[in-house]
């Protein structure tokens, strides 16, 4: 994300703005992620939890009945900063059953990589996601990695989940950018044929 969009962005609170000044400054290059960097304040820990797969959890036919007890399917998410209200990003997400993901995030445009992806684990309503992409600068080119970090529950009626994520961006050195750090809040709902 580039400076000049978090400032133009009217969804970031001003002290996420100045957070993005200071990174900039700090790291002397303008650099952005292909899906979402803005830098906040916080620290809350994803929790670690250990999942197992749960092969054929999803059937098709579970979508016409209305008994969606996988998280399979396609979702409009938007993660906040914090606990809220201000948004970190928006995005059409995808999961798929051989449990890899897919996100187009409105973050930045499409010129400059909006597509990330990611890996998940399913036990019971519980969901793990490991969702990375790259980092460029103004000119293009890859300044490193950002990699966020998901725990949501699936809703009882399937239909939403809601959890936390924490996101990190590191150099080509493979370093965490410690003021890229960014964590809050994550809300979504499955989007369907009807």
């Amino acid at each position: 994300m580039t400076l000049l969009h978090v400032i133009r962005s009217n969804r970031l609170s001003m002290m996420a703005a100045l957070a993005a000044v200071v990174l900039c400054t700090a790291l002397s290059t303008d650099a952005r992620a292909a899906c979402f960097t803005s830098p906040a304040k916080g620290a809350v820990a994803a929790p670690k939890a250990q999942f197992a797969a749960q092969p054929g959890a999803f059937t098709f036919g579970g979508d016409e009945a209305g008994g969606y007890d996988s998280i399979v399917g396609l979702w409009h998410a938007e993660f906040l900063l914090g606990t809220g209200p201000d948004k970190y990003d928006e995005s059409f997400q995808q999961f798929h059953a051989d449990k890899s993901e897919l996100m187009i995030s409105n973050g930045v445009p499409p010129v400059l990589g909006n597509v990330c992806i990611g890996i998940w684990k399913q036990e019971g309503r519980n969901i793990v996601l490991k969702h990375m992409t790259w980092n460029w600068d103004l000119d293009g080119h890859l300044t490193g990695s950002f990699v966020m970090m998901v725990t949501v529950r699936l809703g009882s009626d399937g239909k939403s989940y809601r959890g936390r994520w924490t996101a990190d961006s590191f150099d080509l050195g493979g370093n965490v950018i410690d003021a890229a750090h960014a964590e809050g809040i994550v809300r979504a709902t499955r989007i369907t044929l009807d």
